[in-house]
C-alpha cells in the first residue's frame, strides 16, 4: 500500500489535485497526529523506528497543520471528545508518547516557535531517568550482533534474516514476537535473544534518555499538557486486573504529585486494538481516567467518539508530499 499511496501522492502533488483538496473546506472532526522521538533515526544504537521525523521536518509539519487547521490543546479536544463542544471544520492535536528526552530539547523548541501546544503521554518510571525500554534493548542488541542469521526457540521457533538490507525489518518483527500474548516471560525472551546475538544488553544509556520533572514543569508553564502513558509501559491486556490498575493508579498519583494538576488521560502502552480490554476500561474507571487515546489511525468524528478508544494517526518516516495528501484526505473525507 504504501508504494501505491505514494505514486497517488506524487500524482496529487504534480497535477494540482492535493492543493485543490486542501482549498475545500473539512469536515467537523478531531485529527490526532501522535509522534515519539524528534532526531536523527541514523544516528541512534537503539531503536531507529522510534523517530517520528527529524527537527526540520517536524517544524515543516507544524508549520503545515497551523496554516491550515487549529492545533488544539488538550482540554479543547477532551471538549470535542466529550461533546462539550464541536467543531466548525477539522481540527488537530499534537501528542507524544513515551517522554524521550528530545521531546524537551528539540520538539518542545518548534512547538514553542509556531505558538502550538502538544500533550505529552509519560512513561512515569521512566521519568529522569536513562533506563532502556525493552524495544531500544531488543534493537540495541540485534544492531550490535556479527551474525547474519539467527534463531530464536521462545516464545515460539523463528529465524530472522539479519544481514544488512533484511535487519531492519528483522528488529520489528523480533519486536513483535516480543509484545505477542505467548511471550509471557520477558526475561527469557531477553536471555534467548542474547544468546542467539552473541550481545549481552546494555545496562542503561549512557546519557539521559528521558525528560525530567523540571523539564516537564517547564514545558507545562509554557503552555504544554501531560497525560499518563502507564507506569512501566507494559501491554495492559497482559497484565490481571490488579495490575493494570495499579499501573494506571500509581501513574496517575506520581504525575499529579509532580506536575500539581488532576490527569485523567491515558495513551495506551503501544496502543493497538489487542492491546487493551474490558478491564483495561474497568480499571480506568476505577482509576478516575476520563479518556484514553489509542494508536491504530482513525478520525474522531464529534457524536461517534468513544472516550476510551480515542483515534489516534502515525505518519512516521515519510516524505511532504505523501504526508500532505494524507493529511488533506483525513480532513476532506466526504463521509
Amino acid at each position: 500500500m504504501r508504494g501505491k499511496e505514494k505514486i497517488a501522492a506524487r500524482v496529487g502533488f504534480y497535477t494540482g489535485l492535493t492543493r485543490l483538496i486542501e482549498s475545500l473546506p473539512s469536515r467537523p472532526a478531531l485529527l490526532i497526529l501522535n509522534y515519539h522521538r524528534i532526531g536523527d533515526a541514523q544516528a541512534t544504537p537503539y531503536d531507529s523506528d522510534t523517530f517520528s521525523c527529524t527537527t526540520a521536518e517536524f517544524d515543516w509539519q507544524v508549520g503545515s497543520l497551523k496554516r491550515r487547521f487549529p492545533i488544539v490543546n488538550l482540554e479543547e479536544a477532551l471538549d470535542i471528545i466529550h461533546g462539550r463542544a464541536k467543531p466548525l471544520r477539522a481540527s488537530v492535536l499534537l501528542t507524544f508518547d513515551d517522554g524521550y528526552r528530545d521531546n524537551f530539547d528539540d520538539a518542545f523548541g518548534v512547538l514553542r516557535a509556531h505558538g502550538a501546544s502538544a500533550t505529552f503521554f509519560l512513561t512515569t518510571s521512566f521519568v529522569g531517568t536513562n533506563v532502556l525500554p525493552w524495544w531500544d534493548v531488543v534493537a540495541f542488541i540485534v544492531k550490535k550482533t556479527a551474525r547474519d542469521r539467527i534463531s530464536l526457540d521462545y516464545p515460539e521457533r523463528s529465524e530472522f534474516d539479519l544481514t544488512p538490507a533484511r535487519r531492519a525489518g528483522s528488529i520489528v518483527k523480533i519486536q513483535e514476537m516480543f509484545k505477542s500474548p505467548s511471550a509471557t516471560d520477558p526475561e527469557r525472551f531477553m536471555r534467548g535473544l542474547e544468546d542467539a546475538c552473541g550481545v549481552k544488553r546494555p545496562a542503561g544509556s549512557a546519557e539521559r534518555c528521558f525528560m525530567n520533572w523540571d523539564e516537564a514543569r517547564r514545558m507545562q508553564e509554557r503552555g504544554m499538557c501531560f497525560g499518563s502513558h502507564s507506569h512501566t509501559h507494559p501491554i495492559l491486556s497482559k497484565l490481571p486486573y490488579a495490575g493494570q490498575f495499579e499501573e494506571l493508579r500509581t501513574s496517575r498519583q506520581i504525575l499529579e504529585r509532580e506536575l500539581g494538576r488532576t490527569i485523567d488521560t491515558l495513551a495506551y502502552p503501544d496502543g493497538q486494538a489487542d492491546t487493551f480490554n474490558e478491564e483495561t476500561f474497568k480499571a480506568l474507571m476505577e482509576a478516575r481516567y476520563s479518556t484514553a487515546f489509542s494508536y491504530y489511525s482513525g478520525m474522531n468524528i464529534p457524536g461517534k467518539i468513544r472516550p476510551y478508544d480515542v483515534l489516534r494517526y502515525s505518519d512516521d518516516g515519510i516524505d511532504r508530499t505523501t504526508w500532505r495528501f494524507r493529511i488533506a484526505l483525513r480532513a476532506n473525507a466526504w463521509r
